[in-house]
């Protein structure tokens, strides 16, 4: 009886387990496309090659595309383990990234000249799948929800990875010209430079950085203070970045002067 009822289960079976699918159709086969979000944790989408189902077929879909649906344990929760059978995955309906946006206004105060000043602000976050990728701040409600539907747009079609940032750790680029390669920075969506003397000594490297960056100013003419400030400033930033051995370049929208494609 116990043999005929397991039988009689795995015969209602519609679909494999990842790991059946794995055995049948070969580890190569088996390429994880991306991960979404489902009530608070990320599922990964598989292609497998060869393995189809009608519901991509009839919605015009990849038909080798199959969610892993299953459970698996992780340090940070006290879910039980549960493995459970593929299922056919569709675009349709489907928010490949769930967006986020969190404002918060704020009243701060500043003494100055005797007396205290009230001012306003407010700081915006961007989630994508529940994780910041990207903090600005403005002042007005409705202003920052425009700029944030703006920065949302941005993201998706920029070279940087803003949600999955780790994943452009090393990467070589440009800047200035000169060769780098990107650190994560200090805030989501901040980067920092890290210079790559493949091609320069570190001498050369910065001496040529600290030539491109700095401003022209006329030499027959005296600067005025706000300019000597400004000059002084810079060149103070330029030597604490030259002594920890990288720049903290901070947002990544800010890319001018960044070759995002080096070989």
């Amino acid at each position: 009886m116990v043999i005929q009822f397991t039988q009689q289960i795995e015969t209602m079976r519609q679909y494999l387990k990842l790991q059946e699918a794995k055995e049948k159709y070969g580890e190569n086969n088996v390429r994880k496309i991306f991960e979404i979000l489902i009530e608070g944790r990320m599922y990964p989408v598989y292609g497998i090659e060869g393995y189809e189902h009608m519901l991509g077929q009839s919605n015009g879909c990849p038909a080798s595309w199959w969610l892993d649906y299953s459970v698996y344990h992780t340090d940070d929760d006290d879910e039980e383990p549960t493995m459970r059978e593929l299922v056919p995955y569709i675009d349709k309906g489907v928010h490949r990234i769930c967006w986020g946006v969190n404002y918060r206004q704020y009243n701060s105060t500043k003494y100055k000249w005797d007396e205290w000043n009230i001012r306003s602000g407010g700081v915006c976050e961007i989630t994508a799948n529940n994780k910041p990728v990207y903090k600005f701040h403005w002042r007005d409600f409705e202003g920052a929800l425009a700029v944030a539907q703006v920065k949302i747009n941005d993201m998706i079609g920029h070279p940087f990875n803003f949600i999955y940032p780790e994943k452009e750790v090393g990467r070589k680029i440009w800047y200035y010209g000169l060769p780098a390669k990107i650190l994560l920075g200090y805030e989501p969506g901040e980067i920092r430079i890290d210079p790559d003397f493949s091609y320069l000594s570190p001498q050369e490297w910065w001496d040529k950085l600290e030539e491109r960056k700095s401003n022209v100013y006329p030499k027959d003419e005296k600067l005025d203070d706000d300019e000597e400030l400004d000059r002084d400033l810079d060149k103070e930033y330029f030597d604490d970045s030259k002594h920890y051995g990288s720049i903290n370049h901070g947002d990544a929208f800010y890319d001018k002067m960044i070759g995002w494609f080096r070989k």
